[in-house]
């Protein structure tokens, strides 16, 4: 089971988003919400496997969103934004997003989008198995 909290200031794509990765993966739970402050309060009560963050919200933007979470928690980052912009992709891995995927409209990237999400849990896992958590883990 993968669990993720999807952030997203436009509903219909926290909707469409969950609807088709669910229907391509059904060991995928997804929760989501329209507001970072509450995306964030929901990622520290329910200890997701991954957020899928936008770039572009109107509270904060997902690097001040993912630079606020790293301050608490290692869950992996994808951020998923429309917005293709080199500086913005940068910034977002400095602020420390994990996977960065542009939003397009055919069905196909949602695969590679899961793929990409599937990959960033498996890695931290992985690293959680590794590094024992009272000695510096994740």
């Amino acid at each position: 089971m993968v669990r993720i909290v999807h952030v997203d200031d436009e509903p219909f794509v926290l909707e469409i988003t969950k609807d088709i990765i669910q229907s391509f993966d059904r060991e995928v739970e997804m929760r989501g919400s329209t507001s970072p402050v509450e995306a964030m309060e929901l990622v520290m009560e329910s200890e997701p496997d991954c957020v899928l963050s936008d770039f572009n919200m109107p509270e904060m933007d997902g690097i001040e969103f993912t630079r606020r979470l790293r301050e608490r928690s290692m869950i992996p980052v994808v951020m998923y934004s429309n917005v293709c912009d080199e500086g913005i992709t940068s910034e977002a891995f400095e602020a420390g997003v994990d996977d960065f995927v542009v939003k397009q409209d055919n069905a196909d990237h949602y695969i590679v989008l899961m793929k990409r999400i599937r990959n960033v849990v498996d890695l931290h896992r992985v690293k959680r198995q590794l590094v024992p958590k009272d000695e510096g883990g994740l």
